[in-house]
């Protein structure tokens, strides 16, 4: 049964006029005919008799038109619905780095799901390499990484990667002695060094930028959560790359104290990442829109 073959119906069960229903809908008198005809076949009954030039609807037409005006309000309400951005509907299935999680992410998370309540986010914290396994293994739709991927990889996968936002990194420590001057790296191998599991994009940026030393650095202990290595850092003597903005309130309150390096770019980029050509998701593109445009504080 066609929406519109109900609406016609209705329309009838008012006019009461074959003539009158036709004008509305902009059909022949003959259409509206063979329309009611075809719904009585349906229903095995007669929906309407004749008197005159007027039609009368029978008790089943009346009982009928009460069921079918739901129906038919309550299509016209999910079409506004679906193009109505304040109830914008979906699913997203999204992952990200724990560093861009704790520290960037939240608080978009939460205005977001503020504005779109009715859309459901299924979310994952992971690397930057295990993102890329989840979003190739089509386990997820879209990922905030910390690593630049190779072009001859992202072409091979077909995967879109963009330039999201820039991240300030420092190395810092609780001795404050280490505040006090300026160090090459090769200066501080022998300090207790913290860091974060083998794919982590911190871990990757800071052992790259340190070049041929990083063969040299001897890793004290190795975990995989960043409030672990701050507390660690923090309650010992000993040192780790922090996202700047993850120490804020510590260097503030100095309680922790950045160690600075000499000749090394501690800037690192975050990246999203989705494929060329997935299956189109208004409430994912949404979610795309609304974090290119947010104001990080």
């Amino acid at each position: 049964m066609k929406i519109k073959d109900m609406e016609i119906f209705l329309d009838l069960l008012n006019t009461k006029s074959p003539t009158y229903t036709a004008n509305n809908f902009g059909v022949t008198q003959s259409s509206i005919s063979i329309i009611i005809k075809n719904i009585e076949y349906s229903l095995g009954g007669v929906l309407f008799e004749r008197l005159g030039k007027k039609l009368l609807p029978t008790p089943k037409a009346l009982f009928l038109g009460k069921i079918w005006m739901k129906l038919v309000q309550e299509y016209h309400r999910s079409l506004k619905d679906l193009h109505d951005e304040n109830i914008l509907l979906g699913d997203i299935k999204i992952a990200a780095t724990q560093s861009i999680v704790e520290h960037f992410l939240g608080p978009i998370l939460f205005e977001f799901k503020s504005n779109y309540p009715q859309i459901k986010i299924h979310f994952q914290t992971e690397n930057s390499k295990e993102c890329l396994n989840l979003l190739k293994n089509g386990h997820i739709e879209f990922a905030l990484i910390e690593t630049e991927l190779n072009p001859t990889l992202l072409e091979y996968e077909d995967l879109d990667m963009q330039l999201w936002k820039k991240d300030e990194l420092i190395v810092a420590s609780s001795d404050k002695t280490l505040s006090k001057k300026e160090f090459f790296i090769d200066e501080l191998l022998d300090e207790k060094w913290i860091l974060r599991e083998m794919g982590s994009g911190l871990r990757d940026k800071f052992l790259n930028e340190i070049g041929s030393t990083a063969k040299k650095l001897k890793i004290f202990l190795e975990i995989d959560r960043m409030t672990a290595i701050k507390e660690i850092v923090l309650q010992k003597k000993a040192i780790s790359v922090f996202s700047k903005k993850s120490i804020e309130r510590e260097l503030e309150n100095k309680i922790l104290y950045e160690v600075k390096i000499k000749n090394i770019n501690f800037e690192r980029k975050f990246y999203t990442l989705k494929r060329k050509n997935y299956n189109f998701n208004r409430a994912l593109e949404k979610f795309e829109f609304f974090l290119k445009n947010y104001k990080i504080k």
